[in-house]
């Protein structure tokens, strides 16, 4: 039969055992809370719509091919630095504080996303420069430039005269945002640490 002392150590065995179990889970749902700062790179999937409900865009690639949207099975998971400046303000805004897992639908003004849409940017381009590169345009025929962007034909008035409109196609259209972040890497998990070792 166990002394007295036996007893009293057990009971403080599994205490200490519960205790740091306690523990253990309390770090770990603090981790999982790690909410997105300014300067982490982060990773989502999101899908993006207009006013009408259509999708114009989505990371998620059976989305994509529902809405027969181009390359659709070279959609991916897209990742940035929060708060960097390479995607709209009021996508990367949206992802501040937001947490690993968690999904969140965002509306965004004109003036967060492309801009209002702007008339001085239906610009007049000479044919010819459109002829040299094997092209004969037609109204509202979507060109890509040498950049990568997308631009529209608006209007031919003569014969040697287009007119392109820059405007992106998305310009003046509120936008519609469902964003789920995969992903968090802290800022600070991404800085390389400085060598202390004299050289």
């Amino acid at each position: 039969m166990p002394t007295k002392n036996q007893i009293i150590i057990a009971v403080l065995l599994v205490l200490s055992v519960t205790l740091i179990a306690g523990c253990t889970n309390q770090n770990q749902t603090t981790n999982n809370q790690t909410t997105v700062k300014t300067g982490d790179n982060i990773t989502v999937d999101y899908i993006g719509t207009l006013d009408n409900g259509s999708v114009f865009d989505t990371s998620i690639v059976p989305i994509a091919q529902q809405y027969n949207l181009t390359y659709p099975e070279y959609r991916t998971p897209i990742s940035f630095v929060a708060g960097s400046g390479t995607l709209i303000p009021g996508f990367e805004n949206a992802t501040i504080g937001m947490k690993a897992g968690e999904t969140k639908n965002i509306t965004i003004s004109p003036e967060n996303a492309y801009g209002q849409y702007n008339q001085s940017l239906i610009i007049p381009v000479n044919m010819s420069e459109l002829t040299h590169s094997n092209i004969t345009p037609y109204v509202n025929e979507t060109l890509s430039t040498a950049y990568g962007d997308t631009v529209r034909v608006d209007s031919i008035p003569n014969n040697t005269t287009v007119m392109i409109d820059f405007n992106s196609p998305l310009a003046g259209k509120t936008l519609h945002f469902s964003i789920k972040v995969l992903n968090i890497t802290p800022e600070s998990a991404t800085l390389t640490p400085m060598s202390t070792t004299n050289g």
